[in-house]
């Protein structure tokens, strides 16, 4: 290879690492620029908050305590672990369907590492079923289906039902 076509070839190479490096520096150079134009907007943000910091600590002070009464709201919602067993809530809602007319044909428990469930089939009318949803939802504290398979065979508003029903243990209580 002769001189000149080396020359050439270092040429072509050194201009083929300029042009990719080209668009890195660019982006390097536009990173920098939103970089300090958000130091500068950030800057007079800082100097516009109230120099007052026990007002600022007073409101935070509000804050916590808000969430923390929200904290303690919601987790009254749970049971405790050794509040409740798996048995007592069975009664409570073998109590609540016979109160809606809603015959139960079988359940049985399962106690699962996350919560524990009932499986149960019943009997009833679709107004006695809704009901009992709605007093599910209604309860103070956190019940769960997590399956549910309603069959209206005859179509004249009875049906019956499949369901897994459980409550919910606070994890702090487990």
């Amino acid at each position: 290879m002769t001189r000149q076509r080396k020359t050439w070839l270092v040429l072509l190479g050194a201009s083929a690492v300029t042009a990719a490096l080209v668009p890195f520096l660019y982006a390097q150079l536009d990173r920098l620029r939103v970089a300090n134009e958000q130091t500068v907007f950030l800057r007079r943000q800082y100097l516009k908050l109230p120099a007052d910091s026990f007002m600022a600590q007073a409101g935070l002070a509000q804050r916590i305590a808000e969430l923390k009464r929200v904290e303690a709201v919601e987790l009254a919602r749970y049971y405790e672990g050794p509040e409740i067993d798996l048995y007592r809530f069975a009664s409570a809602v073998n109590g609540m369907l016979e109160r809606r007319g809603i015959t139960v044909e079988r359940f049985r428990t399962v106690s699962r590492s996350s919560s524990p469930v009932l499986e149960l089939s019943a009997r009833g009318t679709s107004f006695a079923l809704t009901g009992f949803l709605s007093d599910v939802s209604a309860r103070p504290r956190y019940w769960t289906i997590p399956y549910l398979h309603v069959r209206s065979p005859s179509g004249d508003g009875s049906v019956t039902c499949e369901m897994q029903i459980g409550y919910l243990v606070h994890e702090a209580a487990k």
